[in-house]
């Protein structure tokens, strides 16, 4: 009897997850590479290269998973706001457009910087 428990104990053991061994922002939940340079673009220190890794790396274990688009032009620095009746992130790009657009629409550019208020 001890013995069949035993082997289930041994079938059921869950499985310790494997760490990389070296902290980077490529393996980083925080992280998102860019497709046209090998850079990676940091929630928190915007433009990085792959091999940069800040103190609130947390390590990025499933592979299948695509990650999230959280970054948008309303959460840069760069981002103007102004007054629209229906529309909340309505603005301008300082850097690139005079052209007001909705600022939750649009993806973040290469220029990125992350707002302070958000921080």
């Amino acid at each position: 009897m001890k013995s069949k428990a035993r082997d289930l104990r041994e079938k059921v053991k869950p499985a310790a997850p494997i760490q990389p061994e070296k902290r980077s922002c490529k393996n980083c939940v925080k992280g998102k590479p860019m497709r046209l340079t090998n850079d990676i673009l940091c929630r928190e220190k915007g433009i990085v290269s792959p091999d940069y890794c800040c103190s609130s790396h947390r390590f990025f274990f499933m592979d299948d998973f695509k990650k999230l688009d959280f970054y948008r032009c309303s959460d840069c620095e760069f981002f103007i706001f102004h007054p629209h009746e229906s529309i909340r992130s309505y603005g301008v790009c300082d850097m690139f457009s005079v052209r007001k657009c909705d600022g939750n629409a649009r993806r973040a550019c290469s220029r990125f910087v992350r707002r302070r208020e958000y921080a």
